[in-house]
């Protein structure tokens, strides 16, 4: 009778130890996540809304797709987006998203130790009066909502979004 007491008590204690081990894992998971989305955002607090080469004509010149070659040469919200709205395609080849694979840190390298996590970042101009109706890429809208989905081998782990906007004119 003893012997089964403490069988039980013993095999009670392992089944909490495997489901903290677990629940350690998705915590640790879940705080890699995160902070790979707060490095895009703060990446994104660094660079202006409208394009600086388009804001140097005279009169302003607005437009969307203004991308620089390198992710280390972004010098706008709008650099950070894809090219059409394919944000729910799970295929490699869509591109409403810009994706970093390796990650990025808030300096715009790669941190080559997560190579089975990725970065999915979306633009999307926004109504200023009602920030969830989307405007489909409006350059001329002065808010954007930055959206940032967090990827560990093709699953989504953790999304978080924050508005940019546009300064305002004198």
């Amino acid at each position: 009778m003893v012997t089964v007491i403490i069988g039980v008590g013993v095999v009670a204690m392992l089944q909490l130890l495997a489901a903290g081990t677990v629940s350690n894992s998705e915590g640790t998971e879940l705080t890699t996540a995160i902070n790979l989305a707060n490095n895009i955002r703060e990446m994104s607090l660094g660079l202006a809304y409208y394009d600086p080469t388009d804001m140097a004509k005279n009169p302003p010149v607005y437009t969307w797709d203004t991308r620089e070659a390198t992710v280390k040469d972004y010098d706008n919200i709008m650099d950070l987006d894809g090219t059409v709205d394919t944000w729910n395609d799970p295929k490699d080849g869509a591109t409403g998203y810009q994706k970093f694979q390796p990650p990025l840190d808030v300096r715009r390298n790669t941190i080559d130790t997560y190579k089975d996590w990725a970065q999915w970042v979306k633009v999307e101009t926004v109504s200023a009066n009602a920030v969830a109706t989307v405007l489909p890429h409006d350059p001329t809208s002065p808010t954007a909502r930055v959206t940032v989905k967090i990827m560990r081998n093709g699953t989504e782990v953790y999304r978080m979004s924050w508005l940019a906007v546009a300064p305002k004119a004198n």
